[in-house]
């Protein structure tokens, strides 16, 4: 008797009334009744024994992966209107212009938000510490660059961090953003293994990408404090080495970003001329509801913030 029988609710055996019911024909049905249940019983450990067998792909659920899902979540149910209080986006770019004398030196970023984003202009200054708010001290990389993104341990050990980088009001407080708030913003992923030097390669490739419509910075705008030479990188750290010495948590990127006017003169600070400053300009014209265009009449480093 098949399975199919007891799916249609069909009797294993037909009995008419007034029939007399012989041992051996109930006997039968006993065994039908039984191979109906090990045929059963078969069929779910067979499918159970190929689902088991089929590769599983823990990075992904669904076919997709964690951005993935989020990305496609975000395109469903975040608010695109230009409306009061809707939800929107946020972009931020690193830009280094440069320009022939006398040239309005214009970059495109290719934002594709599909509207007229607000637009906020910070120039990149030179990192300036001191304990003292009026200080000028400029704080350089471990090659003695004057730079404007420079990683450093928020620890008493690292000069940078006690001489230069810190700020005291009611508390001692240091400048700049946890390094992995800063790894997690450009979608970094971190191994245990993986040494820290390779770790501050892949950051600056990221944060300088032009084909995350950044640009690449001179080498000499960026770089990293001595203590981070000598004790992490001379040493090479893994990251595991510096989670488990409660180092990890305590690296910090500080930059200095200057809300800036558009289209308004003001000073620009030229290291090495003899007021120490240039007058410049910077302009915003949107091109189209996908692309921006931006000018300055002199050579700046800036932040550009885009919101809808």
């Amino acid at each position: 008797m098949s399975a199919d029988m007891q799916t249609e609710k069909m009797p294993y055996d037909s009995f008419n009334p007034g029939d007399l019911i012989a041992a051996e024909r109930l006997n039968a049905v006993q065994v039908a009744i039984k191979d109906d249940i090990h045929a059963q019983v078969d069929k779910v450990q067979k499918d159970l024994d190929e689902f088991k067998e089929k590769p599983v792909d823990a990075d992904k659920f669904g076919g997709k992966t964690p951005e993935e899902w989020k990305a496609y979540n975000d395109e469903r149910y975040v608010q695109k209107a230009d409306l009061e209080g809707s939800l929107g986006y946020y972009r931020r770019y690193f830009k280094q212009l440069g320009l022939p004398s006398g040239t309005p030196f214009p970059t495109l970023i290719q934002h594709n938000l599909g509207r007229y984003p607000v637009v906020n202009l910070f120039e990149l200054s030179q990192l300036e510490g001191g304990e003292d708010p009026g200080s000028t001290t400029v704080v350089n990389d471990f090659d003695g660059n004057p730079v404007k993104f420079l990683v450093y341990y928020a620890g008493h050990r690292d000069p940078a961090a006690v001489n230069l980088m810190t700020r005291t009001g009611t508390d001692a407080i240091h400048w700049g953003d946890p390094l992995q708030l800063i790894l997690d913003q450009f979608g970094l992923q971190v191994t245990d293994t993986q040494l820290f030097d390779d770790v501050l390669n892949d950051l600056w490739g990221k944060i300088f990408d032009p084909g995350m419509e950044q640009d690449h910075f001179r080498r000499s705008s960026y770089g990293h404090s001595t203590y981070i030479q000598e004790q992490l990188l001379g040493n090479n750290r893994t990251v595991k080495q510096l989670k488990d010495g409660g180092m990890w948590e305590d690296l910090r990127m500080a930059i200095r970003p200057q809300m800036i006017p558009t289209d308004v003169t003001f000073p620009t600070p030229v290291p090495g001329t003899d007021d120490g400053q240039t007058q410049n300009r910077v302009r915003v014209f949107h091109l189209s509801q996908n692309l921006l265009e931006i000018q300055a009449d002199n050579s700046i480093d800036l932040m550009i913030v885009l919101r809808t």
